[in-house]
């Protein structure tokens, strides 16, 4: 009998989806942000309340009136990015 998914992941040592995919999202955001000639830099808002705790590369949550863009990068990135340590954002 074939392993389970999580069975073959646990296996080759690979994270789920989900992991893998809130990584990718993280880098590409943190490229898009530190170099600004970059097309999807357009995507990120950053926030103009830098006084707050945290980095200074804050994002704005982006407002939308469909549901399909919930999903987008800038919003699935959102909560993750500014919950990251300054060490890491401005390494």
């Amino acid at each position: 009998m074939r392993p389970q998914y999580h069975e073959r992941l646990a296996m080759m040592k690979i994270p789920i989806f989900s992991d893998r995919r809130a990584r990718g999202d993280l880098i590409m955001t943190f490229q898009a942000i530190s170099n600004k000639s970059s097309p999807i830099h357009k995507l990120f808002v950053l926030s103009s309340h830098t006084l707050t705790r945290g980095h200074s590369y804050k994002l704005a949550k982006d407002k939308f009136k469909i549901r399909v863009r919930q999903h987008f990068l800038s919003n699935r990135v959102f909560q993750q990015w500014n919950s990251l340590p300054e060490e890491i954002v401005n390494s």
